[in-house]
């Protein structure tokens, strides 16, 4: 890792992103407590770099809370003078979907290490992928339906609404850095089935006990207008997910075998260099960005509490082809490939297939005893 990487990263989620300027105030925050997602040392780079672009870093650190609803009193008055509050923390995915105080620019980072930071993950230009990024919501937006397909059988159709532009998805509320995902897209009458294998997690809204559940042997469920309506599979497993299910469910109420909404990561570069049963939770923090990754929300009143995974997807919008294989082949269109070269991106191409530990899960999957 150089110093000019890391810099550059820097400066592309400082300005390029939070779009700041000399003389702005630039609330950096970290992780306080046990067992940080952040490297700690993070921070303070970013300050430096806040400081040589002649702005006005100001570090705070802070524990997670365990929703939007516990927001840091400290953090919360800090953001209500500052220009640009940026998140290295895991607050800022607890209000990704809701308001957090002050007025200012809000970024929630998913650069976990200075290695994230100064790798392409950090350093390709965030203008640039958010053009694509546009460009993807305007062919999402503009389709009147989708098809879902991945290993071990998953095969799902839903509609969009045609009429209401952007109607079925559900929008941040801050920025994230790097450009790693579209807003999940609400389920509207889903049909087919739905396998579910390797695990469960939290949808990363709410930290709650136990979140994570090992899926020893995939289950098959019938979906019907958006509900899980019928399970096959080992019954203790099917017991064990359908009561996983239900407590998640119990957080906001709600039917607890609804499926909410889904999406899948949309940069080629994230990757992931630790194991990912380690900390399954922190692998889902930075993994969702994969093109390899799509992710479903489930259980309970939106966005849902319980995370159902989905692994190289082939995904098409009416009769256009985005993913194939895990693969964002939306890049290979004429007109995304004009714009890469016309911006000096020409290295962000679909091939990039980097590892996010899912051959892992899968050697891990095949060494589980028979069921």
């Amino acid at each position: 890792m150089s110093e000019p990487s890391l810099q550059e990263g820097a400066r592309n989620l400082l300005c390029n992103c939070a779009g700041g300027k000399a003389g702005d105030t630039v609330l950096i925050v970290g992780e306080s407590g046990p067992d940080p997602y952040y490297e700690p040392r993070l921070v303070d780079e970013v300050r430096k770099a806040a400081s040589g672009l002649n702005m006005k870093p100001i570090c705070i650190l802070a524990e997670p809370p365990e929703s939007a609803t516990d927001f840091p009193a400290s953090v919360a008055e800090a953001m209500q003078d500052a220009d640009i509050t940026v998140f290295f923390s895991r607050i800022g995915d607890r209000v990704r979907f809701v308001s957090s105080p002050g007025g200012g620019t809000k970024v929630m980072s998913y650069a976990l290490t200075k290695e994230y930071l100064a790798s392409a993950f950090g350093t390709t230009n965030y203008c640039v992928t958010e053009v694509l990024h546009e460009r993807l919501l305007e062919t999402i937006s503009s389709a009147s339906g989708y098809r879902i397909r991945s290993e071990g059988g998953t095969d799902l159709t839903a509609e969009l609404h045609i009429g209401e532009s952007r109607s079925d998805l559900i929008p941040f509320a801050l920025k994230l850095f790097p450009t790693m995902i579209f807003p999940p897209i609400g389920f509207r009458n889903l049909n087919g089935t739905l396998t579910i294998d390797y695990f469960t997690l939290s949808s990363s809204t709410r930290s709650y006990e136990d979140s994570v559940l090992m899926v020893s042997s995939p289950i098959r469920a019938r979906i019907e207008n958006n509900v899980m309506t019928a399970f096959d599979g080992d019954n203790a497993m099917v017991e064990a997910f359908a009561a996983q299910c239900e407590r998640a469910a119990r957080i906001t109420g709600g039917d607890p075998f609804r499926l909410n909404s889904w999406h899948t990561g949309i940069n080629p570069n994230t990757f992931y260099d630790r194991d990912p049963y380690a900390d399954l939770e922190r692998w889902g923090t930075v993994a969702y960005g994969s093109p390899r990754y799509t992710h479903i929300h489930a259980a309970g009143k939106d966005p849902g509490d319980l995370a159902i995974q989905l692994f190289d997807a082939s995904i098409c919008f009416d009769d256009e082809r985005i993913w194939n294989d895990g693969s964002f082949v939306f890049l290979d269109r004429p007109d995304n490939r004009a714009l890469l070269k016309k911006s000096g991106q020409s290295q962000l191409v679909s091939d990039i297939n980097l590892d996010i530990g899912i051959h892992s899960m899968r050697n891990r999957a095949k060494a589980q005893p028979a069921q």
